[in-house]
């Protein structure tokens, strides 16, 4: 008898800590990981920097999205147009990788760390080889982001209670409705990611990333095997840290390059600066700076982009920079988009 009451005084206190835990979770434990994605401060494309594609020299840190393509034109100073795409994308997630909720991604590394992988692939026109199809590959890797918006709390607390409320403004059905392929606003639901952005604008906090890129070049627009070679490696460390209430970041950059092209010969070098950015819920603006010992050139340029349609990014820049290849000094006008096709809200 004895025994028993052990047994079920266990039993009692098993449940009663189990309870505890249950009532302990974070707000959002149990949604869907995309769902707290918020489409703001994309990185940029790694296949793009390799080919000198990207609008900005210096890279972001922070977490990337599922799949994003990038679409850019370089308009140099002889008014010459280099046309390219990238597209960017989650190998974890697109060849099914599965995250329970959202509580397995914040204590998961591992998983945390696939989720956050980013492959990428581009090719472009290029100016500097006119009878040739560039093309590059590459691949980034967050190693860790305190601002990771799928840590906002505060979010959580909000979608739970924005889907839980079922209703829209207008009195109709809301997400929580049982009629399959009714799709209504959410006003409570769209206020929630408004306020997360301040959040994310405002938060102090760091970030760091690696990365590593291949460029090619297909001889002739041609890609038989013998008609194909590699002409530049490039890997890459990059920290960011945000201020704060004066919603500014600083990024530092260090990237070695190699080169293997008969103009360069085989020349390899490093590519290192900072970049300064300015958050604004429509508009990011941001100025950078770097040293190229390469070209031996100091090079600086600026950047803009605009969030003015859903899951669409506008982007434009203009830069002083040396032409590796030809030496030239250019002032070149890169705009773009990039254009988000990860799971959309609901």
């Amino acid at each position: 008898m004895e025994r028993h009451r052990i047994i079920v005084l266990v039993l009692i206190s098993l449940i009663t800590i189990t309870a505890y835990t249950q009532d302990g979770s974070t707000p959002g434990d149990t949604q869907n990981v995309y769902t707290f994605k918020l489409d703001y401060n994309v990185p940029e494309s790694p296949a793009f920097a390799v080919l000198d594609a990207n609008p900005t020299t210096i890279l972001r840190a922070s977490t990337p999205q599922e799949i994003v393509t990038h679409l850019a034109s370089n308009f140099l100073s002889g008014n010459e147009v280099s046309p390219g795409l990238a597209l960017d994308f989650n190998p974890y997630l697109t060849f099914g990788g599965r995250l329970k909720s959202v509580k397995e991604y914040r204590n998961n590394y591992g998983k945390r760390f696939l989720a956050n992988l980013q492959l990428s692939f581009a090719t472009i026109n290029s100016m500097n080889f006119p009878d040739d199809l560039l093309f590059s590959g590459g691949i980034r890797a967050t190693l860790f982001d305190s601002k990771d918006i799928i840590f906002d709390e505060q979010l959580g607390k909000d979608i739970d209670t924005a889907l839980l409320s079922g209703f829209s403004d207008s009195g109709e059905p809301g997400p929580t409705n049982n009629n399959q392929g009714i799709v209504v606003d959410n006003p409570s639901l769209k206020n929630a990611y408004l306020n997360a952005k301040t959040r994310y604008m405002e938060k102090e906090g760091g970030s760091l990333a690696l990365g590593y890129a291949i460029a090619g070049r297909a001889k002739d627009n041609s890609f038989k095997t013998d008609s194909i070679v590699t002409y530049r490696h490039q890997a890459w460390l990059v920290g960011q840290y945000d201020l704060g209430k004066s919603e500014m970041s600083i990024n530092a950059m260090v990237m070695y390059r190699y080169d293997q092209t008969p103009q360069t010969n085989n020349n390899d070098g490093l590519i290192s600066g900072i970049a300064l950015r300015k958050y604004g819920q429509k508009l990011i603006l941001s100025a950078e700076i770097y040293h190229n010992s390469m070209t031996e050139s100091i090079d600086f340029g600026g950047y803009a982009e605009a969030y003015l349609i859903p899951s669409i990014t506008l982007f434009v820049s203009l830069k002083k920079e040396v032409n590796s290849v030809t030496g030239d000094e250019d002032v070149v006008l890169k705009p773009g988009i990039k254009w988000n096709f990860s799971e959309a809200k609901k």
